[in-house]
């Protein structure tokens, strides 16, 4: 499937991004990675950090596509699945990574503590500083106009 079924299903809609959005969204994305990597921090507030980290990443590749999420879906599902269909199929594993992260997540947060070890924090904090600088390198040559001046 692509996008564009994506949006004659209804799970997604138009919308088109602007530079002083995915400015806005970098710097979420940078404030959860820093707090992610906190000294003393919980493993779970570190793995909330990341997983925040890498679903803010999820958005703004599809952002920068022209998408979002239509309302009444599963938002952070969507978000994370749409990832390989916006920056290609070799990021079907860190979607998937991230996918199971959002389980996780879902029952840390909700459910008991214990749900996530250091070993789990740790990689997904690695998975969302490396599709950073991915999603940095992919908007460089798909959208330079929405590449933010102080991370260009």
């Amino acid at each position: 499937m692509s996008l564009e079924d994506w949006k004659r299903n209804y799970w997604l809609k138009d919308s088109i991004p602007t530079l002083p959005e995915i400015t806005q969204l970098f710097a979420v994305v940078d404030r959860e990675i820093h707090d992610a990597s906190v000294a003393g921090l919980s493993v779970d507030g570190k793995f909330m950090h990341a997983y925040d980290a890498a679903l803010n990443l999820c958005t703004i590749a599809l952002r920068s596509n022209g998408y979002s999420v239509a309302k009444g879906q599963g938002h952070h599902k969507k978000t994370i699945e749409a990832l390989p269909l916006c920056l290609g199929k070799s990021f079907a594993e860190i979607a998937d990574q991230i996918e199971i992260a959002s389980r996780q997540r879902a029952q840390a947060m909700y459910d008991r503590t214990g749900v996530v070890e250091d070993s789990d924090a740790d990689d997904l904090l690695q998975t969302a500083v490396a599709l950073r600088s991915a999603l940095l390198e992919w908007l460089k040559a798909q959208h330079p106009d929405l590449l933010p001046p102080k991370l260009s």
